[in-house]
């Protein structure tokens, strides 16, 4: 019944609804990716955004996020955390209201979104400090953003969701093949045109879109496969299951790729377990 219902344009239609993100955000990722911007002037961006402020600061003073010193100034953040930091706060905060919602598409309590893509991107950075990965922070947003594609796919997932489920059970296929079946596209092809429309790296809307696949990334399979075992590490948590969370095969191909022993994963999973406790309330209005 719904093979064949959502054509290309459909899906870039839908894209194109979500919010841009904000410009100050743009300006953000810019300035932080320029070697000659001064921490003034990064500073001085932020600030003029007094919500964003206020967010940003949360977050880095946050058991969440993992600082333990306390930081009382955007100025001071940007020179304690560093560029790379400052990039992915302000890229959650920017995306906290678009994904701090109820998908029941997915089965996804509010928040639960929210809470498995930031568990996620702690994992992601977790284990590219661990196999000596140069960009921790691009890990983190690759990890943060995975899943955007379900924002989007989930309107038709609330009408498609047992026809997906029943054909994982009855042709015992993973849940994205399913998905693609049913609906001619998957959550991970569907978030990575949600990259391309922020402007987002390359390497990031491949991270997005082979993150169930990290055998087909070709720009950077070492990214891919972070992100990769880092959502198989949250899923283990328990956090954000949904309807589809145990429904994905574990890919080895990751492992290996980021020669990671299964005590080096349970090793990331306890050192983030203890700042996921105000996942709930970290970035509330």
């Amino acid at each position: 019944m719904f093979v064949g219902e959502l054509s290309l344009n459909d899906i870039v239609q839908k894209v194109e609804e979500l919010p841009a993100l904000p410009n100050i955000t743009h300006k953000v990722l810019k300035l932080t990716s320029d070697p000659k911007t001064t921490i003034p002037e990064l500073s001085e961006v932020i600030t003029k955004d007094q919500v964003l402020t206020a967010k940003v600061l949360r977050m880095a003073n946050s058991a969440y996020y993992g600082y333990a010193r306390r930081i009382y100034s955007i100025n001071e953040a940007v020179v304690i955390l560093g560029f790379g930091t400052i990039r992915s706060l302000v890229l959650a905060a920017s995306v906290y209201n678009v994904m701090d919602k109820e998908f029941q598409g997915y089965f996804l309590p509010k928040g639960d979104l929210w809470k498995h893509s930031m568990s996620t991107a702690l994992t992601a950075r977790s284990l590219a400090r661990r196999t000596g990965y140069e960009l921790p922070d691009q890990a983190f947003i690759a990890g943060l953003l995975h899943d955007i594609g379900k924002t989007v796919l989930n309107t038709y997932m609330t009408s498609a969701f047992l026809s997906v489920i029943n054909k994982v059970n009855e042709e015992k296929i993973p849940f994205m093949e399913a998905e693609r079946q049913i609906l001619g596209f998957d959550h991970a092809v569907v978030g990575a045109r949600v990259a391309e429309k922020w402007n987002l790296p390359e390497i990031l809307v491949e991270a997005i879109a082979k993150h169930h696949s990290p055998r087909e990334a070709i720009n950077n399979p070492k990214l891919t496969s972070i992100v990769h075992v880092a959502d198989a590490a949250s899923m283990s948590m328990g956090i954000g299951l949904g309807g589809d969370g145990l429904l994905y095969p574990f890919d080895g191909f990751a492992t290996d790729r980021l020669n990671l022993t299964e005590n080096m994963i349970e090793e990331t999973i306890a050192e983030i377990a203890d700042s996921l406790m105000d996942a709930e309330t970290l970035l509330e209005n």
